[in-house]
């Protein structure tokens, strides 16, 4: 088998499949992978590559300018006509050609994003020219207020290998008719949940609760000035309970985000706040609990047995079904709520181990694309 693997995030995309492709390796088959990570302006995982032996092709660098935060100009949603046309011109011009040089002999794919661009163009692609693919889940499923394009596991993968049955259930309703789903688990968790086993555990001297935030803004649910005034608003209204329990709120952005704004925030009500570690194991193990908008992070915090507060998003109420767990505190745009179970309750992993099934992920999806 020659398996090329396509990344366009340095990070968690390579947490999901250098399992994968170390096992590949080890059985035999030729293995490359196909980085375009500079495209989101981040670097690829060069070091990583070279230290595995692993055969790459990386996109080259774009322009710097943006610094990594939300609030950058849109080019519309993803039907916009700007948005459409610049697309188009880039992958003609420069990410076709790239493309058809990098994917040169091999006879199965495996990615990340399907629904995305560029990762719809090249699934489109890789169909004319009857190259397999396979789509790993990158994470949690949600409708997009910004995006109207093919839906996210619907491009015609030959098998889309997802975390768990609940994930399982969610893509069987949108796949293409001749696309298999199967559970395979996810080799990020594995190696998430094998740290936390293996994790010394360090009381604090005081109680943490951590607020993990998203780019919403940039996902099209608000601007970033409501975005922050989102956080603003659960601050106020839970700095009196925070500052009389001495909790420490640590704060962990996105990447893409901007910490500082948050911390200007914060310590307008707060008495103790602080940043988290960048590392975001790190950042979740130091909390008792943690606080989130709509990201992955929620599972990570309750694989970590940590309990979990969502924030409600104005007009489009709490995102993903973290609140179907009866533990999820519900945090309302408006109202009141209580925080004291989160440090108080223990975590019941049940709708946690219904998306992810744990253990051998890697073994799994490398069976399920082998064949």
């Amino acid at each position: 088998m020659k398996l090329a693997i396509l990344i366009t995030n340095p990070n968690h995309h390579l947490e999901l499949s250098l399992g994968v492709a170390k096992i590949a390796k080890a059985a035999g088959d030729e293995v490359k992978y196909i980085s375009l990570c500079e495209l989101r302006r981040m670097q690829s995982p060069v070091d990583t590559f070279m230290e595995e032996g692993l055969d790459f092709i990386k996109f080259s660098d774009l322009p710097q300018q943006l610094k990594p935060s939300s609030g950058k100009k849109s080019l519309g949603k993803s039907d916009s006509k700007l948005r459409i046309l610049v697309q188009t011109a880039f992958w003609l011009l420069k990410l076709r050609p790239f493309i058809k040089s990098a994917f040169r002999g091999a006879d199965k794919v495996l990615l990340m994003n399907d629904g995305a661009f560029p990762g719809n163009k090249i699934c489109a692609w890789l169909k004319k020219k009857k190259i397999p693919f396979y789509l790993l889940q990158e994470g949690i499923r949600f409708p997009l207020p910004n995006q109207s394009e093919g839906k996210y596991g619907g491009a015609g993968a030959e098998k889309v290998l997802t975390w768990g049955k609940r994930s399982a259930n969610h893509f069987r309703e949108i796949v293409a008719d001749h696309t298999r789903v199967v559970v395979a688990g996810s080799p990020r968790f594995d190696n998430f949940l094998r740290q936390v086993e293996e994790a010394a555990v360090i009381p604090n001297e005081t109680r943490r609760l951590g607020i993990f935030t998203n780019p919403i803004d940039d996902l099209g649910f608000c601007s970033k000035d409501e975005k922050l005034k989102i956080f603003e608003h659960f601050i106020r209204r839970s700095a009196d309970y925070l500052n009389s329990n001495e909790i420490v709120v640590s704060i962990k952005c996105h990447p893409r985000e901007d910490v500082d704004e948050y911390m200007e925030i914060g310590t307008r009500y707060l008495n103790h706040i602080m940043k988290s570690p960048t590392n975001i194991f790190d950042a979740i193990m130091e909390v008792e609990a943690g606080v989130i908008m709509a990201s992955t992070v929620g599972l990570e915090l309750m694989g970590a047995g940590k309990c979990v507060a969502q924030l409600e998003i104005p007009g489009y109420g709490y995102v993903f079904d973290y609140t179907d767990d009866e533990r999820v505190i519900k945090v309302p745009a408006e109202g009141d709520f209580e925080l004291v179970s989160l440090f108080e309750d223990m975590v019941d992993l049940t709708y946690f181990h219904e998306h992810v099934a744990k253990g051998r992920s890697s073994e799994k999806v490398y069976k399920h694309i082998k064949g």
